[in-house]
C-alpha cells in the first residue's frame, strides 16, 4: 500500500463506506443460499421440485454473483411467515449485466428480467428490479433466482421488503433523481441557447458531452428504457449506455481542449489528449461488432483508458490554469468532486461492499454540479470574449494617444449624422480644430511634449461637448467635432467654450509651462453642402481663415468662400 498516510486514508475511506452501507442497505432476508460450484447448473424443474434442497449452502451476505462458466442458483427464504400489513416485495438492486431469471411462488414460472425490459412494474422506479410476492408468503416457500453466464461483474443485493416502506423510499429516490435531472436539463437548455446565438463549437461539444452523459445515466438506472418508444432498445441491453459513456468521454476531450484553450497553454498535453480520442471512437465502433465479443473485454478496456485520460486531462487543465487560463480553473473545480467519488467507487467495488445511497446519488449529483460549474465557465468565457472583442473594437476606432475617435471612426459618425440631418431636415454643425504652433512645440521641446499637448487639448475639447457630440482626431494636431442638431448659435457657443478652455491649459515641458491655443473653423449643413466631405472642406476653409487672422479664434464658413493655394501654403 505504500506510505502510512496512504494506508490511513484507505482505511478511513473504507470505514466510511462500511458505516454508510450499514445505514443505507435494506434489511437482508432471513436466509439466502446458493448451489456450490460442484453442483453444476441443474435444470430448473429439478431445483424447484426440491431435488437439490440439501445442496444449497447459506451465504453470509445477501449478494448475488455470476460465473463465467455456468448459471448460478440462489434460494431466498423468510425466517418466519410474512405478517406485515403491506405486500412483500422481492427487491434485486445493482447493475444487472447478465441473464437473471426469477421463480416466484406459488407458480414458479420462469421470468427472465433485466432493467432494460419495457414491461417492468410501472409502480416502481428502475433503481432495482421489484417483484410482488403473495401476501400469505410462508417461511417454507422458497424463491429461486438464477444468475446466468457470463459472470455478473458487480454483486447484486437481494432482499424481501415491505411494499409501503419500499414505495416511500422509492419515491424519495425519484424526487432526488428528478431534481438532478432537472438541473442538468436546465443547464443543457441554457447552453443550447448560447450555441444558437453564438454558434461557437465549444458549446456544441458541451451539448454532446453532457447529453451523452445524461443518456448514460438514464441507461445505467434503466429509466431510459421506460421512455415511450424505448422498447426497441431493450434487446440491445446495456450497450446503448456503454456507447453513450464512450461518446461522452470522446466529446469531453474535444470540449476540454477547446474550453480550456489547451492548444495554446499546453500544446504537448493537448496533442496527447487529442490522440486519446481515437481509442474511444474505436471502442464505440467495436461495441456493435458481435464477432469481436466486446462484452468480454470492452468494459475493462474502457475503464483502463478512462484511468489514463482522466489524470491526463486534469494535469493539462492544472498546468493551463497555472499559465493563466481561467476556463481551466472552472474545469478543475467541476471535475474534482467527480474524481473523488470515482476513487471511493473503486474502493467500494474492490472491497465488495454494497453501494451506499450517498455514493449512488453522488455520481449523478456530481455530473449535475459539473454541468452548473461548466455553464458558469462558458458564460465567463463568453463574457471574456466579449471584452476582448470590445477592446479590439475600441483599438480599431479610437486614437491610442488621445483616447478620442480616430479619423476613420469620426468620419463614419459624420456620414451617419449627415444622412440623419438630411432626412429629418434638422441642423448639423462641424468644428475643425487645430492646435496653434504645434510644429514649433515639437521642434523646440520634442515629440513627447507635443503628445502631452495633444492629450491636454483633447481633454479640454471633450469637457465642453454635449453627450450627443462626437470628437475625433483627424490627423496630427487636427480634430473634428460633429455637432448633431446644432445650429449656428449652438456651434459658436461650443466652439468659443473650447477655445477659452484651451487658453487655460498649461503643459509642463523642459522645466517651463507651455501656453496653448487652438484655432477653430465652423461649418453648418445647408443646401449647398452636397456631401459630408464638402462639410469638412467648408470647416477647413474657415479654420485656415482663423489661422490667417492671427490664430486663437473661431471663424464660421461663409457660403461660397474659397481659399486659394497661396493662402493655404502660407498658413498651413
Amino acid at each position: 500500500m505504500g506510505d502510512p498516510w496512504t494506508r490511513r486514508f484507505a482505511a478511513a475511506a473504507l470505514m466510511l463506506l462500511l458505516a454508510a452501507a450499514a445505514r443505507a442497505a435494506p434489511a437482508p432476508p432471513s436466509s439466502i443460499a446458493t448451489l456450490p460450484k460442484e453442483a453444476g447448473s441443474p435444470p430448473a424443474a429439478a431445483v424447484i421440485a426440491g431435488a437439490y434442497a440439501d445442496a444449497f449452502r447459506p451465504l453470509a451476505q445477501p449478494l448475488l454473483r455470476g460465473d463465467d462458466a455456468r448459471a448460478v442458483w440462489y434460494r431466498v427464504q423468510l425466517g418466519a411467515d410474512w405478517s406485515a400489513a403491506g405486500a412483500p416485495l422481492l427487491v434485486v438492486s445493482g447493475a444487472v449485466r447478465t441473464g437473471l431469471v426469477v421463480y416466484l411462488p406459488p407458480g414458479y414460472v420462469a421470468r427472465a428480467v433485466t432493467p432494460y425490459d419495457a414491461g417492468l412494474d410501472p409502480r416502481f422506479s428502475r433503481q432495482a428490479l421489484v417483484f410482488e410476492l403473495p401476501r400469505n408468503l410462508r417461511a417454507q416457500q422458497p424463491i429461486y433466482l438464477r444468475v446466468g453466464a457470463p459472470a455478473q461483474s458487480q454483486p447484486l443485493r437481494v432482499c424481501i421488503a415491505d411494499y409501503d416502506t419500499y414505495q416511500a423510499e422509492d419515491l424519495d429516490h425519484v424526487r432526488i433523481s428528478t431534481a438532478i435531472s432537472a438541473a442538468q436539463a436546465a443547464m443543457l437548455a441554457v447552453i443550447l441557447c448560447f450555441w444558437i446565438v453564438l454558434r461557437d463549437r465549444v458549446f456544441l461539444y458541451f451539448l454532446g458531452y453532457a447529453g451523452f452523459q445524461v443518456v448514460y445515466q438514464m441507461a445505467a438506472s434503466g429509466e431510459l428504457y421506460a421512455l415511450p418508444g424505448a422498447g426497441a432498445l431493450a434487446p440491445l441491453g446495456y450497450h446503448p449506455g456503454q456507447f453513450a459513456a464512450l461518446m461522452a468521454a470522446l466529446l469531453s476531450i474535444n470540449f476540454i481542449i477547446e474550453f480550456a484553450d489547451l492548444r495554446r497553454a499546453v500544446p504537448r498535453l493537448a496533442r496527447l489528449l487529442g490522440w486519446a480520442r481515437w481509442p474511444y471512437a474505436a471502442l464505440a465502433l467495436a461495441l456493435w461488432l458481435p464477432p469481436l465479443h466486446p462484452d468480454a473485454w470492452l468494459p475493462n478496456t474502457a475503464n483502463g483508458l478512462l484511468a489514463i485520460t482522466t489524470p491526463l486531462a486534469l494535469l493539462a487543465a492544472w498546468r493551463a490554469w497555472r499559465r493563466g487560463s481561467r476556463q481551466a480553473g472552472f474545469f478543475l473545480i467541476s471535475w474534482l468532486p467527480l474524481l473523488a467519488l470515482t476513487v471511493l467507487r473503486v474502493l467500494q467495488l474492490i472491497v465488495g461492499l454494497p453501494l451506499p445511497a450517498w455514493l449512488a446519488y453522488g455520481f449523478p449529483f456530481s455530473m449535475a454540479y459539473a454541468a452548473v460549474v461548466i455553464t458558469v465557465g462558458l458564460a465567463d468565457r463568453t463574457l471574456q470574449a466579449r471584452r476582448e472583442r470590445d477592446q479590439a473594437h475600441r483599438l480599431a476606432e479610437y486614437d491610442p494617444l488621445t483616447g478620442v475617435l480616430n479619423r476613420r471612426a469620426v468620419l463614419t459618425r459624420l456620414r451617419v449624422a449627415y444622412a440623419d440631418a438630411r432626412q429629418s431636415r434638422r441642423p448639423l454643425g462641424l468644428l475643425f480644430l487645430d492646435l496653434d504652433h504645434f510644429k514649433r512645440i515639437n521642434d523646440t521641446h520634442g515629440h513627447a511634449a507635443g503628445d502631452d499637448c495633444l492629450i491636454a487639448v483633447a481633454g479640454a475639447i471633450q469637457a465642453e461637448l454635449r453627450e450627443l457630440d462626437w470628437l475625433g482626431r483627424y490627423g496630427g494636431e487636427e480634430f473634428l467635432v460633429v455637432l448633431p442638431d446644432a445650429a449656428a448659435l449652438t456651434a459658436r457657443i461650443v466652439a468659443e467654450r473650447i477655445r477659452l478652455r484651451a487658453t487655460e491649459l498649461r503643459v509642463a515641458a523642459d522645466g517651463e509651462e507651455l501656453h496653448l491655443t487652438v484655432s477653430i473653423g465652423i461649418a453648418l449643413l445647408d443646401d449647398a453642402t452636397p456631401t459630408p466631405e464638402a462639410l469638412i472642406e467648408h470647416a477647413d476653409i474657415a479654420l485656415y481663415r482663423a489661422k490667417a487672422q492671427g490664430r486663437n479664434r473661431v471663424v464660421q464658413y461663409l457660403p461660397g468662400e474659397v481659399i486659394d493655394a497661396a493662402t493655404l501654403a502660407r498658413h498651413g
